[in-house]
Parts: structure tokens; C-alpha cells; sequence
């Protein structure tokens, strides 16, 4: 029993396998329930639930265990964990339970319906801001207030999908996959970076450093702003520019963080495919909602949510999970087949529109679960016992003059 209870001695123990296990779950059930003698849940429509399931059921799991453990370099605390850990869990649980019944048994009322779905934002909020305070780390607010919002579009998310008023359920699922954009383009935009300087240097490689490049930084995170409030005013045509400007730059950003020289380090070279992902992602989704593809948005939308979003959780899961011997990080087998198979499934599931004949969505839908059973595979035995900190990178070279842990 002690060894169970271990799984509760940081957050993103318990959290980052709720995602996987949901990740899993909600996509069998969507596709496969019918054939398995289950209703299909719907939200207005399947495919709304399929949507908020993956958006806020899946993503709010993993950017809680992330960002829960993050806080814990703020100053230097011991993570959530135990009791409060647990009632954090609960309330997740209880919003996937209140969506499975609005979807199962359509009726239930809205203001029963939206309390149970936004607990688990307003009190991971709270933990983020009372975090920050105690630390004295006033930007850290930030986080929480992101949070807050988040759990304030899944509001207007069930609101518009349940009741069919404005702001319209298309546009409350652009937001869910930007909130993800934005989180991504600025963890992974120091992230990424900072582990690739620190391996240059424990490698010993005499090349040049990343250059973080912050002013690409801050111009492609006020582009992603921009794009998401044209969103909202109903510029499809000027978003969409946005959007494919912002993807370009986070591009830029990417080319100059040395990702060719990462090749000794897979963790490290699937940290920068991510990125990728993010940056064709954006100019993706652009260029759909501008006609110019042959696919439409929410086909294209797969590349930020399969590519970068299950990307950035798996990179994310993969280093917390990484065998700790003194040495850099390294990726698990069963860690590396899930990045393959989950990205070999947004590839088919981008390509599905081009082959209608064929039945891509579903060969798509089944790598998908066989990558979050991978995940599973590696992740589960690692959420036993002690707590290895930091949790997201390893050692540190001697020369190292950034810090790694997101702060």
C-alpha cells in the first residue's frame, strides 16, 4: 500500500496518467462505442465532445501535472501532494463524469453541468496563485490567470455547444486548440533552448550556442494574441494571416536552437520536433481557414492537437519518466514507439481528407491508441516510489549559465 500511495507524492504522478489513460478511453469510446454495443456521447454533436474531451479533458490533466511540478522551483517547496493532491483528481474526475452523462443522457442543466466541468480549473488555479504569492514570483500569476481563463472558455465551450448560442461551438474550439498554441510557444520556447544548451555543453560539442531569439519570441506570442482576438471578432481572413506569420516565426525560433546538433539526445530531438509541429501547425491551419488547402480547419487543426499538443505532453511524461543515472536523460522504448505512433496518426489523419475512399480516420484513430498504450507501458512503472526532482531535466553541465526548470 505504501508503494501505491507513492503515486501521490507530486502532481504530475496522478495527472499526466489521467491524460494518458483518458487520451485512450475518450477515443475508443468516441469512435469504436457504437460497434461496442455503447452510445456515442455527444456534446450538440459527437464530434463537440470528441473536441472538449481531448481540448479539456486530456489537456487540462497534462497542464496541471505540468505546471503544478513546475511551481515547485518557485521557491523551493515540496509539490502538492497527498489529500489535496487527490481532491484535485476528484474534481477532474467529476468533470469527465458530468460530461459522459450530458453526452450518454442530453439534458442535463447547464448550470449543473458547467460547476462540475470548472471546479478542477478554479481550485488548480488557486494552488498556482497561492504558489506564486508565497514565493513572492508576482509574474507566476500569470499562470494562474491563464488557468482562469482556460477554465473560463471551457464555459463558454459547453454553453455554446449545449445551448447553441453565441459565441458559435466552432469558434470555442479554435480557442481550446490556441490556448495550447500559446502555452507551447512559451514553455517550449525557453525550454527547448535552455535542454539543448545545457546538453552542447555536457557534450562537449564545439558549436554555437541556441540563440533563443526572445524578440521572435514575443512577436509570434502577440501574433497568436492577435490571431485569437480577430478570432473572437469574426476575421477569418486576418486571423488566418496571423496565424501563418506566427507559425513562420516560430519556425525562425526553431532553426536557430541547434536541433541538428541534438541528434545524440532523443529526448531532446523529439522536444525540437515538437516545436515543429507547433510552427507547420499554425501555418496549417492558416492556410486551411484561407481556402488554400484541400483539407478544411478542422481537419488541419490536427497537427497542433495530435502533433504538438499530445507532443508536448508526451516530451513532458517522457523526461519526468526517464531513468535517472547521473547522466543526461534518456528516452524509454516505450516512450519513443508512442511518439511514433501518435505522430504516424496525425500524419494519416491530416492525409484523411485526401484519400476519402480509404478508411484513414480509423487506422488513424487506432495508431493513436496504440501510442497512448505505449505511453501507459513506460509511464505506469514509473509513478512508484520516490520522487526523482528536478523532474524535467536531468543533470546540469558545470558551465550551464541558464536555468533549466521553467521558473
Amino acid at each position: 500500500m505504501a508503494a501505491v500511495s507513492s503515486i501521490w507524492l507530486a502532481p504530475h504522478r496522478p495527472l499526466f496518467l489521467a491524460a494518458g489513460l483518458w487520451a485512450l478511453v475518450a477515443l475508443v469510446w468516441w469512435h469504436w462505442g457504437g460497434s461496442m454495443g455503447l452510445s456515442t456521447p455527444v456534446l450538440g454533436t459527437s464530434g463537440l465532445w470528441h473536441g472538449h474531451e481531448m481540448l479539456f479533458g486530456l489537456g487540462s490533466a497534462a497542464v496541471g501535472g505540468y505546471f503544478l511540478t513546475a511551481s515547485m522551483s518557485w521557491h523551493g517547496t515540496d509539490p502538492l501532494s497527498g489529500r489535496p493532491l487527490m481532491a484535485l483528481v476528484a474534481l477532474w474526475l467529476l468533470g469527465r463524469v458530468a460530461l459522459l452523462a450530458e453526452g450518454l443522457w442530453p439534458g442535463l442543466p447547464l448550470w449543473l453541468l458547467q460547476p462540475a466541468a470548472l471546479g478542477y480549473f478554479l481550485l488548480l488555479g488557486g494552488l498556482l496563485a497561492r504558489e506564486a504569492v508565497a514565493a513572492r514570483r508576482w509574474p507566476k500569476l500569470g499562470f494562474a490567470a491563464g488557468i482562469f481563463a482556460f477554465g473560463l472558455a471551457e464555459t463558454l465551450y459547453l454553453r455554446a455547444a449545449v445551448t447553441e448560442v453565441m459565441p458559435d461551438s466552432a469558434t470555442m474550439v479554435r480557442v481550446g486548440w490556441m490556448f495550447f498554441a500559446i502555452k507551447i510557444s512559451i514553455i517550449g520556447g525557453r525550454m527547448v533552448p535552455a535542454f539543448t544548451l545545457n546538453w552542447l555543453r555536457q557534450a562537449g560539442l564545439t558549436v554555437a550556442d541556441p540563440a533563443p531569439r526572445p524578440a521572435l519570441g514575443w512577436a509570434a506570442l502577440g501574433l497568436l494574441w492577435s490571431a485569437l482576438a480577430l478570432t473572437f471578432a469574426g476575421e477569418e481572413t486576418v486571423s488566418a494571416l496571423a496565424l501563418i506569420a506566427a507559425g513562420i516565426l516560430q519556425g525562425i525560433r526553431l532553426a536557430g536552437w541547434r536541433g541538428r546538433d541534438a541528434r545524440g539526445n532523443l529526448l531532446l530531438l523529439l522536444l525540437h520536433a515538437t516545436f515543429g509541429w507547433l510552427a507547420a501547425g499554425l501555418v496549417l491551419v492558416g492556410l486551411a481557414r484561407l481556402g488554400l488547402l484541400p483539407l478544411a480547419e478542422m481537419d488541419a487543426l490536427h497537427a497542433l492537437t495530435m502533433g504538438a499538443m499530445s507532443g508536448m505532453i508526451l516530451s513532458l511524461a517522457a523526461r519526468a519518466a526517464a531513468p535517472r543515472d547521473g547522466g543526461p536523460l534518456r528516452a524509454r522504448p516505450t516512450m519513443v514507439a508512442a511518439f511514433a505512433l501518435i505522430w504516424s496518426a496525425a500524419l494519416l489523419r491530416l492525409a484523411a481528407p485526401l484519400a476519402p475512399s480509404a478508411d484513414a480516420v480509423t487506422l488513424a484513430a487506432a495508431l493513436w491508441c496504440l501510442g497512448w498504450l505505449s505511453f501507459l507501458a513506460g509511464y505506469l512503472p514509473t509513478v512508484l516510489g520516490p520522487v526523482a526532482r528536478p523532474v524535467f531535466s536531468g543533470p546540469r553541465a558545470q558551465t550551464q549559465l541558464v536555468r533549466i526548470e521553467i521558473r
